[in-house]
């Protein structure tokens, strides 16, 4: 090796700190497949992150080369922040440049890109879970579901069935043997969603496996698999992993002390396996905890021994001091809740800690959280509340709940997630309502005549012809509550109106799947549904708003102990450790299958003990700092025993001891430090901060939606076919056939009906075949379309796809295409294509030309894009980017508001 580069090597092991002897060991390891054993806070990312600097500085990598699989987006950017950091520092900007050619992100993400890129599913749209159920709840009438006792549990028990299912990879063949109900229902529902071109996260991954199986050859350039929480994976992506990796090296990193996603199908077992699926695996353990003091790191390792199935080597503190564990010993769940507000508020006024580096994890957060959201209120201890029924916890939430549900004359809303007799209808749904409103923002006072203008609202929404879509209706409801009034400088009302943004998101999930294919809007039947969809399942399924903007709120985190995998605080707080409460009551109760129970391992999915001390081990390790673990003696004056996990698998003897009269010792508690990570950016999110910062904290911050229009993806289709018909004519077809072609196959509009489809889609057509006419020297000058870009400005990344690059005699010309639906002016379409020259520029081509094509009346507008246009475009997007970062938002009223989707909700709209 040359001196250069074992310097460089040097560096890399040993700055910003040096790594322990095993993560060395990881970094320099040169085996094919690698498996790493590593503890909680055992700095598992800065291994990969070192791996992965070491295989582009010194193995000299190409980044295209690499795909790395972390598990939450979250964790992608964390990585890459760090990677981009190192690769600047050792191998300067020029290295950086190729840095977006390489994949870090989730499994999922990856199979869409690779769906989309490769298997000409470009002009499908995806689900999530909640949007998915949204869509069985209105297609699952004819899928003939049945195992529970009303439409809305048939469709979670068949959700339920069809994940495993996918999961597990079990063959359609048995299924039609040994389950055909099932399997009829399957088939019917992926008919449903192949016809609505929409594509859900766990199908994702199963047409991923069959199209690489298919054409083995399709990722032959990859040649380092990188996969972070090995133990979390399940059979479906163990497959697609070994797929993706055929060609190349395999390096996984897991801790099954830490699987705690069997319930949904992640497998302990692909880990654990790994070394007999792949030959010559090389297993090294990182057992040095960086995160924990001494006794936090003492106490997890005590209890990790209490697993009955895996035992690792114990993890060895690497910080020097002790630190803090208590149990907290309460005479009831209220005054152990009083108990921790009281510590909160000793903490934060003597400067030992902020309200943000708290956390409050639980086994659940809907029977442990309620008492801990009323006295945190009482007591004005700023919260955000996580877990699936965060977000109906919200006072605001609860008032637009009730709003909506009184719209029907079926409408209800329960009071009780467990008693579904005790619900709320008619005017007392009103009457509520306002009274949740004036608890969420008492210092705003509602309008005098308030009951009477929502009963107005209230005509106008059922006669049907007042508003377009939910989300204006959505923005009516919210001006007469006085939306407007509220500062989103404050940083309570800003919690407030990102979590109103959040609900907005659940009309235009359930209003999406109940207008695919262009149903209309029935204002009577669809209110009475999305009371069921609110009832039967979003209360229990849509968390808080979970943007930046709401993280970075100094507030005290309540979240579940799933929920807070992956994070630490300085001071954690595990109450309700009582029996029934954690352990759950219901591990290995019997869930309703329908598949026969032998054809899977029916144990991971419905829990066990082993399962919950996994919980109790994630939840310990959570701490750096302070633990305090907290049971009670009474519940609603009910005795209750302290969980086993205290009393058998933790010698409490040795724990000290805190009662209610107690006060918790003030530790000194190690500073948080701040972690600036890279955030991506896409260049249309730049062109729309310049707009009006305040635009687009409400879309991309706070997720406002702009409401669906039967003509929406009417660009996004014209784009496809237009990709389409450039591969056709690589193929030696003409330009006017491959465009007739292309659109004849795969122009969309999701939620146009047949016969808008039919004429709109033939409009196109004449559109596309004269604007390939009056251009045919352009569409044969074509060199590549929707190519992707990813590059560094400003400890940030710009991202986005160029539509078409064509040869030049000078070079390249970047062309971006617009549509009629894309409201943008000359200057801003400009912008984009001077951002995309930028990136090209920076990977060493040659930027000749720059143009803008209006699709719909075959017009070209050139581009200036010379040096100083691309500099003045890259500065411009630079203070964009420090805008954001700085959370500076003001509104920019003026031409802009005359097009905007959020006039109606902002203050300063004119």
């Amino acid at each position: 090796m040359e001196p250069e580069t074992t310097q460089l090597l040097n560096k890399i092991l040993n700055e910003p700190r040096p790594l322990s002897q095993s993560q060395k060991d990881a970094v320099l390891s040169k085996n094919r497949y690698v498996r790493i054993i590593a503890g909680a806070g055992a700095g598992k990312t800065e291994t990969l992150t070192r791996k992965i600097v070491k295989l582009l500085l010194v193995d000299d990598m190409p980044p295209s080369a690499i795909v790395a699989f972390t598990f939450t987006e979250k964790a992608a950017q964390s990585m890459k922040s760090r990677i981009y950091e190192r690769v600047k520092q050792m191998g300067g900007d020029e290295q950086c440049v190729r840095l977006g050619e390489m994949f870090i992100g989730t499994i999922h993400a990856y199979c869409f890109r690779l769906l989309e890129d490769h298997f000409s599913y470009g002009g499908y749209g995806s689900l999530d879970t909640n949007q998915e159920m949204a869509f069985l709840l209105r297609f699952g009438w004819n899928l003939h579901l049945t195992g529970g006792h009303s439409h809305s549990e048939n469709c979670e028990i068949f959700m339920q069935n069809l994940n495993m299912v996918y999961a597990e990879m079990i063959p359609d063949a048995v299924l039609k043997q040994r389950a055909p109900d099932f399997f009829n229902s399957l088939k019917s529902y992926e008919h449903y969603l192949t016809d609505h071109k929409r594509l859900t996260f766990n199908r994702m991954i199963k047409l991923a496996v069959e199209h690489l199986q298919h054409k083995p050859d399709t990722l032959s350039h990859i040649q380092h698999l990188i996969v972070d929480e090995y133990q979390d994976i399940n059979r479906a992506q163990e497959k697609l992993i070994q797929l993706i990796g055929k060609n190349g090296s395999i390096f996984i990193v897991g801790d099954p002390r830490q699987t705690i996603f069997q319930f949904r199908g992640s497998n302990a077992g692909c880990f654990d396996s790994f070394d007999t699926t792949n030959p010559d695996v090389e297993t090294l353990s990182i057992t040095e905890n960086r995160r924990s003091a001494k006794s936090i790191v003492s106490i997890s390792n005590r209890f990790a021994d209490s697993f009955t199935k895996q035992h690792y080597d114990h993890l060895t503190a690497v910080r020097a001091d002790a630190g803090g564990v208590y149990l907290g010993q309460f005479h009831s769940n209220i005054s152990e809740a009083e108990w921790i507000a009281n510590q909160i508020h000793r903490y934060v006024k003597e400067g030992k800690c902020s309200f943000g580096d708290i956390g409050i994890l639980m086994r659940s957060v809907s029977t442990s959280g309620p008492v801990f959201i009323d006295v945190f209120r009482r007591r004005h201890i700023p919260f955000i509340v996580g877990g699936k029924v965060g977000l109906f916890r919200r006072s605001e939430i609860q008032a637009v709940g009730k709003l909506i549900a009184w719209l029907s004359a079926e409408g209800f809303f329960q009071k009780s997630p467990w008693d579904r007799k005790d619900v709320l209808r008619g005017d007392d749904l009103l009457n509520q309502a306002l009274i949740d409103w004036r608890d969420a923002v008492p210092e705003i006072p509602l309008a005098d005549n308030v009951v009477a203008l929502l009963q107005e609202w209230k005509t106008a929404t059922m006669t049907g012809h007042a508003y377009k879509h939910f989300t204006e209706m959505y923005y009516a409801i919210l001006t007469l509550l006085g939306y407007n009034k509220l500062d989103p400088d404050n940083p309570e009302h800003a919690v407030i109106m990102a979590n109103l943004g959040r609900f907005g998101e659940l009309l235009t999930d359930f209003e999406t799947a109940n207008r695919l294919g262009g149903r209309k809007i029935h204002w009577e039947t669809d209110m009475k549904n999305l009371t069921w969809f609110m009832n039967s399942f979003a209360m229990s399924s849509y968390e808080e708003q979970t943007s930046d903007d709401v993280r970075e709120v100094d507030a005290v985190q309540l979240m579940t102990l799933h929920q807070s995998k992956g994070l630490e605080w300085d001071l954690v707080f595990l109450p309700a450790i009582v029996q029934g409460r954690f352990p759950s009551s219901r591990v290995g109760w019997h869930k309703t299958w329908l598949v026969p129970r032998e054809l899977f391992d029916v144990v991971r999915y419905e829990g066990d003990m082993e399962a919950e001390r996994k919980l109790m081990y994630v939840g310990l390790t959570r701490a750096k700092d302070l633990l305090v673990v907290s049971t009670f003696d009474t519940l609603n004056n009910r005795k209750k025993s302290t969980s086993e996990f205290l009393e058998q698998d933790l010698d409490i003897e040795s724990i000290p001891g805190l009662r209610d009269s107690d006060s918790l010792p003030m530790l000194t508690l190690s500073p948080s430090g701040n972690t600036d990570d890279i955030q991506t950016f896409s260049a249309g999110e730049l062109v729309t901060y310049g707009k009006c910062p305040y635009m687009y904290r409400l879309n991309a911050v706070w997720g406002y939606q702009p409401g669906l229009s039967e003509y929406l993806g009417y660009g996004t289709a014209l784009h496809f076919c237009m990709r389409v018909a450039a591969e056709q004519m690589k193929e030696g077809y003409s330009a006017i056939s491959a465009v007739a072609g292309a659109v004849d196959r795969h122009f969309f509009l999701p939620f146009a009906d047949v016969d808008k489809t039919a004429k709109v889609k033939d409009e196109a057509k004449k559109r596309l075949i004269k604007f390939s006419k009056e251009h045919d020297d352009d569409m044969k000058r074509i060199r590549e379309v929707e190519t992707r870009i990813e590059y560094p400005m400003q400890n940030a990344n710009v991202v986005g796809k160029v539509d078409v690059i064509m040869h030049d005699g000078e070079g390249i010309e970047i062309r971006d295409y617009k549509t009629s639906d894309q409201i943008v002016t000359d200057e801003e379409s400009a912008m984009q294509v001077r951002l995309y020259a930028r990136g090209l520029a920076l990977l060493g081509e040659k930027i000749a030309h720059g143009s803008v094509a209006y699709l719909e009346d075959a017009s070209i507008r050139n581009v200036e894009v010379k040096e100083n246009d691309l500099r003045q475009a890259e500065k411009t997007a630079q203070d964009h980017i420090e805008g954001i970062k700085r959370r500076e938002f003001k509104p920019c009223s003026g031409e802009s508001c005359k097009k905007c989707n959020y006039g109606v909700i902002c203050k300063w709209s004119k």
